[in-house]
């Protein structure tokens, strides 16, 4: 009986687990977790904005983080994440202060993902709708996962 007892001990100990649910859940917009540091580009003769986002998984399984200028003091930027595959994400960013066109904006921001990098499109609009009003793209690179 005591060795019935223990085989049984270390077959429950040796089985495996569940699997996390917070991964399988998340699929692929895990992968886009992380810090990422880059720069917005509104043509091919600008320097760049410099910034930093911060993602993580939220518990209800939607990545969501914020951004901030690594340059300007300006309150972090509020980041939602509206549609994610294995080889793109499209955020939306804001609302926020935009210095650049004295307005509060809303910026909707494509990206396709290639090894730690993370380049794409944006484009941004006045809160209350209208026309886009900014264009430009982004490059960012990884910085922790």
């Amino acid at each position: 009986m005591r060795t019935l007892l223990c085989a049984a001990v270390v077959l429950a100990a040796c089985a495996p687990g569940e699997k996390s649910r917070t991964s399988a859940a998340a699929g692929p917009a895990h992968k886009y977790a992380g810090t990422w540091e880059g720069r917005s580009y509104r043509s091919a003769s600008d320097t760049g904005t410099p910034w930093r986002i911060v993602t993580a998984m939220a518990p209800d399984g939607s990545l969501r983080g914020t951004m901030t200028y690594t340059s300007v003091t300006a309150p972090p930027v509020p980041i939602r994440t509206r549609d994610v595959s294995d080889t793109a994400v499209v955020h939306e960013l804001g609302p926020y202060h935009s210095i650049v066109a004295n307005a509060d904006v809303v910026t909707l921001a494509t990206g396709k993902v290639r090894g730690d990098s993370l380049n794409g499109t944006f484009e941004t609009r006045r809160v209350d709708g209208g026309n886009v009003i900014i264009t430009g793209n982004f490059r960012s690179r990884r910085v922790t996962p």
